[in-house]
């Protein structure tokens, strides 16, 4: 049986005004995930690999739609600084995958574009997913991208100006 191509659930594009090793190095340190992400209660690295590094697993805490806390392991199965981080989740059946490609606009500048699939090979998980979580992950992520970038942002001001 040949295996189905992932669903995409939400796809962004934002320009965050910070240079794209920075942008990148916040993002590849996935445990900041849970200071910008809504509804993502915590995360830990579950290994002793360096952040942003293939085979880096986390265990994250995450709140559902339902009220319910649930427990993933997520694994950084991709990435090449500084332009490519990508994750994937143990949680069924939403089997989650996160891609985040950066591109440089100039030395002050990256343009992130955002990806969140359901890795699912369920005809009927597929279609759940798109029904009641596809609405969800639209909202929180574009709350949480907007938090992350300004996040980014004051960082790299509050940099350049000690500098």
């Amino acid at each position: 049986m040949d295996k189905k191509q992932n669903v995409t659930l939400v796809d962004h594009a934002l320009l965050i005004k910070s240079p794209i090793s920075e942008v990148f190095d916040f993002l590849a340190n996935h445990e900041n995930y849970a200071l910008w992400y809504p509804k993502v209660i915590s995360i830990e690295a579950a290994n002793q690999l360096p952040h942003g590094t293939v085979g880096k697993i986390y265990k994250e805490a995450i709140g559902l739609p339902t009220g319910r806390i649930q427990s993933i392991n997520i694994t950084v199965v991709e990435s090449r600084a500084p332009e490519l981080f990508v994750t994937e989740g143990d949680f069924a059946p939403l089997h989650p995958r996160m891609e985040v490609w950066l591109s440089e606009k100039s030395a002050s500048e990256t343009l992130l574009n955002w990806s969140f699939y359901s890795r699912s090979q369920s005809m009927i998980g597929r279609l759940l997913i798109r029904m009641f979580l596809k609405k969800t992950l639209e909202r929180d992520s574009a709350t949480g991208l907007a938090r992350m970038k300004a996040m980014v942002e004051n960082q790299a001001s509050s940099q350049s100006v000690g500098h």
